[in-house]
């Protein structure tokens, strides 16, 4: 995606088909899972979440809180992925290490009301409104209809449906300095722009939020999850935030997963924003340890090769600092 415009550069799906041999292609694959599938984004999420709660004066990024590994929320016990207890850390630990409980608290801290119009304002709360055929979404319940434990699994990604596109355009926000670029795929219909490039964008979090995101998720990759992202030459100069999400079948979570990595270069003036997600991705080794089907283990690499191509072919170079 574009930062600045929300203009979609490039997607693609695998396994795909051959148009010339449509006949022999399994039906599943026409359909086109960037934007008419829907899946539960993981810890990508808390880039939203913890920037909705900055925003609001609820958390900072150096405000320490305690993460004993848990913490009960309407009923329920829900553990950070590693189920450890981290002790006193601070939320820019929290992002760069993907704990929940952080995630939780900082929910919390800012009040479901205030979390929920962050949903609504990073656009996670109705179509994007792409303009190809076939968007799925499934918008979560009202604010009133929302269980405690809905709103606590949300914010750190889990029992909250979207699309990638949707997923991209929120984090993109970040990129955006705040802003809100609608996703779109046609630039110009003749000579006539496209009206989605002549509306004004909403300014979803301040600038100044939007800045301390950003560094935030410099720290993920330079000191967290985000490490396996790194593009040669931008290691100090990109931002980003893996996912990883367990996949539900008849109400309960398995252990198959999405695994997602999404990020920005260079990181105070990027030139792209990219989202990269696998489907029960299978790593060497993951039948005995299925946390090795993690996005920084999987979705990551994917996401830096691409860059560095991208990088390379759009001349693009790091921020003087």
């Amino acid at each position: 995606m574009d930062p600045a415009t929300g203009g979609i550069i490039a997607w693609a799906d695998y396994p795909s088909y051959n148009a010339n041999d449509f006949i022999h292609t399994d039906p599943s694959h026409f359909l086109d899972p960037i934007s008419s599938s829907v899946y539960e984004p993981g810890s990508v999420m808390k880039v939203v979440t913890l920037s909705g709660a900055i925003n609001a004066g609820a958390i900072t990024p150096d405000m320490v809180i305690n993460d004993p590994g848990f913490l009960y929320v309407g009923g329920y016990r829900i553990y950070d992925w590693d189920r450890r207890n981290h002790g006193s850390i601070t939320y820019t630990y929290v992002l760069e290490h993907s704990l929940n409980v952080g995630a939780m608290k900082a929910m919390q801290a800012e009040g479901h009301a205030n979390f929920y119009n962050y949903l609504q304002a990073f656009g996670l709360t109705k179509a994007s409104g792409i303009d190809v055929a076939a968007e799925d979404t499934i918008p979560p319940p009202s604010a009133a209809k929302m269980a405690d434990s809905q709103y606590a699994t949300s914010a750190f990604g889990q029992g909250i449906d979207v699309n990638m596109i949707q997923m991209l355009a929120a984090i993109n926000v970040v990129a955006n300095g705040g802003k809100y670029a609608p996703p779109h795929i046609v630039e110009r219909i003749g000579n006539n722009l496209n009206p989605v490039l002549l509306q004004p964008q909403r300014q979803v979090i301040s600038p100044a939020t939007a800045l301390k995101m950003t560094q935030m998720m410099e720290q993920v990759v330079q000191h967290g999850s985000g490490w396996m992202s790194r593009v040669r030459g931008f290691e100090l100069d990109q931002a980003g935030k893996t996912g990883t999400s367990q996949i539900p079948v008849n109400g309960k979570y398995t252990l198959d997963v999405w695994a997602s990595y999404v990020g920005f270069l260079p990181a105070l003036h990027p030139k792209f924003t990219m989202i990269v997600v696998m489907r029960k991705p299978h790593y060497p080794g993951s039948q005995q340890d299925w946390t090795l089907n993690d996005g920084y283990i999987t979705a990551a690499p994917v996401w830096q090769k691409i860059a560095q191509q991208i990088v390379v072919d759009w001349r693009i170079t790091p921020d003087a600092r």
